[in-house]
């Protein structure tokens, strides 16, 4: 399953990186149809009509292939997926491949609470580290969006540094505010919240374009009886992007 949402708002706030997101995935639906052996069916969830309407030409040709296109918002398809999954008999891959930080935590975690689904996800640092502004805190959207992303309001206090001061001839105090991690830190914040959900989570593997970082792609095991197996594998895998 993969899912790719619209661009949205992102695209005009940051198109540099939603060019470079674009081109990284170009051909990705194709290349998940062409590896053999295949799964048992595929589902494709897209925002945009325009891009569903592409999604069901590169699935007409692999005729030979169980294939459904969603149009709708993917948080809330993945939500209603998971919860008609049967964990009991049926076991699935997710690739999470979103355009700016529009993954919200509560979908990860349906997913992880299933049991039954491995997750890939390429968590978007380049768009996360874009609303984490250096000399004060994220407001209003901007932090409703961050705290969608990583569950949790935690981010603030984990992310920024406070100090409290009286300006010369000043009558009260000021609360300034800074950022005060790297990359490091913002990744490591979100892969502890991931082992907090699944069984296990492999190494993430960095993606950059010719200029910067962009995405972790990160791989979570939700089996406990295939875990070992799928990190083992996932940490093996090589590649320079």
């Amino acid at each position: 399953m993969i899912r790719r949402p619209a661009l949205g708002g992102f695209a005009s706030l940051f198109p540099e990186i939603a060019k470079a997101e674009e081109k990284f995935r170009k051909g990705s639906v194709r290349r998940a149809l062409e590896v053999e052996p295949s799964f048992d069916k595929y589902v494709f969830i897209e925002k945009s009509a325009k891009k569903c309407k592409e999604l069901k030409a590169v699935a007409a040709e692999f005729p030979h292939k169980k294939v459904k296109v969603i149009n709708e918002d993917a948080n809330s398809a993945l939500l209603k997926w998971c919860l008609n999954l049967n964990p009991e008999c049926e076991r699935a891959v997710v690739f999470l491949d979103p355009f700016g930080a529009s993954v919200e935590w509560k979908v990860i975690s349906a997913l992880a609470k299933t049991r039954a689904v491995d997750l890939w996800i390429l968590f978007p640092y380049s768009a996360v580290n874009r609303m984490l502004m250096r000399n004060r805190k994220p407001q209003g959207a901007l932090a409703e969006r961050l705290t969608k992303v990583f569950g949790t309001a935690d981010w603030e206090n984990s992310f920024y540094s406070s100090r409290r001061f009286r300006p010369l001839l000043a009558e009260t105090h000021v609360e300034e505010a800074h950022k005060s991690v790297a990359h490091r830190e913002i990744i490591d914040f979100f892969m502890a919240r991931l082992r907090k959900e699944f069984e296990a989570v492999a190494d993430p593997k960095p993606l950059h374009n010719s200029r910067s970082l962009l995405f972790m792609l990160i791989f979570a095991a939700g089996n406990a009886a295939s875990a070992k197996t799928g990190i083992k594998i996932a940490n093996s895998i090589k590649f320079d992007y």
